[in-house]
């Protein structure tokens, strides 16, 4: 969808600390939407406007696992502002519960990110697979890896637990359902792709 190719692999920089990522994207939709609701019914306008949320959301998570930068607490604080951001702007078209179900794992996915210790990890971890039971543990190693305040040892540990957790989820070897985030993300795929050649 055009409006999310707003998002580059360089959306985590000064001008998405700043919040002009998000404003422009949802001004964007605004506009977008403004013209589509003039050719389309409402019943397919509202379904149409629920592919949006959810190919944002994919985006948005896609780049903020894919990004280089460490997690600082301004990282954490600007994905708190761009979750309420897209949740005031999208429940202006549909209803607010959709919308609430689809940015909730942008709550989530701080939470994560600003976890403390490797109880809060797996605590956290295991709400989300509540919710979304395909979400890998590769995304927890992913962000203890931007997290310059944990050490090598402990990193290790928080991402061995959680392995062990999202295997003790699954249902003859596979997740119970599969979510709208986790299997389109190509920072996963492409991880996967790579420890298979590694025979990992």
């Amino acid at each position: 969808m055009f409006g999310c190719n707003l998002f580059s692999h360089d959306s985590f920089c000064p001008d998405w600390l700043e919040g002009m990522v998000t404003e422009y994207l949802v001004e964007t939709f605004a506009d977008y939407f403004g013209d589509v609701k003039m050719y389309i019914e409402e019943r397919p306008f509202r379904r149409f406007v629920e592919a949006c949320i959810e190919e944002t959301i994919v985006v948005y998570v896609d780049h903020l696992l894919s990004q280089k930068n460490y997690i600082k607490e301004e990282t954490i604080e600007r994905m708190r502002l761009d979750e309420e951001k897209l949740m005031d702007f999208f429940r202006e078209h549909v209803n607010v519960t959709k919308v609430e179900s689809r940015v909730r794992i942008l709550a989530d996915m701080r939470d994560l990110a600003s976890a403390g210790s490797l109880d809060s990890f797996t605590l956290i971890f295991t709400n989300i697979l509540e919710h979304q039971p395909d979400c890998p543990p590769e995304v927890v190693e992913k962000l203890v890896a931007m997290r310059e305040d944990i050490p090598r040892k402990e990193a290790k540990e928080i991402v061995q637990e959680c392995k062990e957790i999202y295997e003790n989820s699954l249902v003859d070897g596979n997740p119970r359902k599969s979510g709208f985030v986790f299997g389109k993300l190509k920072c996963l795929t492409a991880k996967k792709g790579i420890w298979r050649k590694r025979g990992q």
